[in-house]
């Protein structure tokens, strides 16, 4: 940390030579620290050097795909001259060349296969269908270079099935790809970059891709699955569905180094009208409830079962299943998935109504992971519902405050205001609340006059008329 404190002072002080020579040494030291490579090339683009600084910058991205940085910096570049060859910065982006493979698990994928293999042709040394089909996936497939498929039978275990495949890998890594997900043409050279890069870690690296999901005419961003690995350093799959990696001390180890890089891949299969036309999630649900059979303390087993269940409507079996993955998860230290469990339980209570029982799941779910943004977002939801609940609550008790006026007989006298213009104040300051402004101003009018309100009403009245020409100039601004 002092380090970057110290670069940062010398950038900002203009000492740009030496704020780059002490760059290229933490680099060598630290060379998947994506700060160090974005610095990097900030400082170069400071010195008018945009073809050095891109090439810094495209690094940057592949080791942190989530950067936020990326918009206006790749859109600053181009007003930037390309600069200085600079073989230097050559140097200090090369990483030694590994192979990779790419794996494709399919079955009857006929309609997708071909778009998928053309995606890969400049990005992978061998293409390998693990096939189980009764189509024409295999005959479509090896009509274009590097594929070699290997016939399997489908036994109704996804892992079993990439273990197979596993073991026909001859190359350094190994990529699974799904046959309805494309890769990305700008990421054809990620894939071998991205293996090369993290080669040389002790710890054996895994890496998650960057799927982009297409639901409903919508892209979900998705970083949770691990993709790509070294293919002879012991790694192999767990689990019938929602299989993951692991060593053969199982998944839940501080045995990998799991990172999340720049390679993306399209993917359609999330598309309701996919998954119906599939079965999906019952064939899910099915294999879920097999492994749940064989691993009862698993909570991830327990996870999936209740999200599938949750995406077939059964939101009863949902909740038992996430009640229980929650209890398992707690006693399993490195079990990485409980904001999602707690996201998911959140969304039922919001479905019944239970807000206090939704916003006891979102403190939960930040006392565990402080900073993630979902549960942040959710308790925020709860307390809007909240906050509607409470106001159609304080609407009744308004309007009760009125109704029992008549019939009050005790000896603590009753606030006579309330009849003749408070409750009616009140009910004006709701609308308000709902952003009913002409109801308000209505009401605060016909009852400004009365005894003891006009101070008060016509305050309000002069907030909703600054408030109604606010409006109207922001609508008449240029867009």
């Amino acid at each position: 940390m002092l380090a970057i404190n110290h670069i940062i002072t010398l950038i900002q002080s203009k000492k740009l030579q030496e704020a780059e020579a002490e760059l290229f040494q933490a680099i060598r030291q630290k060379p998947l620290e994506a700060q160090l490579w974005v610095m990097l090339g900030e400082t170069l683009l400071l010195q008018k050097q945009a073809g050095a600084a891109k090439r810094v910058f495209d690094r940057a991205w592949l080791l942190d795909p989530q950067a936020k940085w990326v918009n206006h910096i790749y859109k600053a570049m181009q007003k930037v001259p390309q600069g200085e060859s600079r073989p230097d910065i050559k140097d200090l982006l090369y990483v030694p060349k590994v192979t990779v493979t790419a794996a494709i698990l399919s079955h009857n994928e006929a309609a997708n296969i071909a778009k998928c293999i053309i995606a890969l042709q400049g990005a992978v040394d061998e293409i390998l269908l693990v096939d189980s089909s009764t189509d024409d996936t295999r005959k479509i497939a090896v009509q274009y270079p590097k594929v070699r498929v290997v016939p399997i039978v489908w036994e109704d275990n996804f892992g079993a099935a990439r273990n197979i495949g596993l073991q026909h890998v001859q190359t350094d890594w190994v990529i699974w790809i799904d046959a309805d997900e494309v890769l990305i043409p700008e990421d054809v050279n990620a894939i071998r970059e991205a293996a090369s890069v993290f080669n040389h870690l002790d710890l054996v690296p895994a890496l998650h891709v960057w799927h982009l999901n297409k639901v409903k005419s919508t892209v979900q961003h998705d970083f949770s699955q691990v993709r790509m690995f070294p293919a002879k350093r012991g790694l192999r799959y767990y689990g019938r569905i929602h299989e993951q990696i692991g060593t053969d001390k199982g998944i839940y180890q501080l045995d990998t180094y799991r990172r999340a890089v720049k390679i993306r891949l399209d993917h359609h299969g999330y598309e309701p009208a996919v998954l119906q036309s599939k079965g999906k999630l019952e064939r899910n649900l099915r294999l879920l409830k097999l492994m749940i059979e064989e691993e009862p303390d698993n909570p991830g087993h327990w996870l999936f079962y209740g999200r599938e269940s949750l995406g077939l409507g059964l939101e009863e079996q949902a909740f038992t299943a996430l009640t229980e993955a929650e209890h398992l998860g707690i006693q399993t230290p490195l079990f990485g998935r409980m904001p999602e469990i707690y996201r998911l339980l959140i969304q039922i209570m919001l479905q019944r109504k239970n807000y206090s029982e939704a916003e006891a799941y979102c403190h939960k779910a930040l006392a565990q992971t402080p900073d993630f943004p979902d549960a942040h977002y959710l308790l925020a939801q709860v307390r809007m519902r909240q906050a509607d609940e409470l106001l159609r609550l304080a609407e009744a008790s308004i309007k009760q405050s009125v109704t029992s006026l008549p019939n009050y007989r005790g000896s603590v006298s009753a606030d006579y205001h309330i009849g003749e213009w408070k409750a009616a104040t009140s009910l004006g300051e709701l609308a308000m609340r709902s952003g009913k402004l002409a109801r308000a101003k209505q009401i605060f009018s016909q009852h400004k006059d009365k005894p003891g309100a006009t101070e008060i009403l016509s305050a309000k009245l002069n907030a909703i008329e600054t408030e109604r020409k606010r409006l109207n100039q922001a609508e008449h601004q240029p867009k």
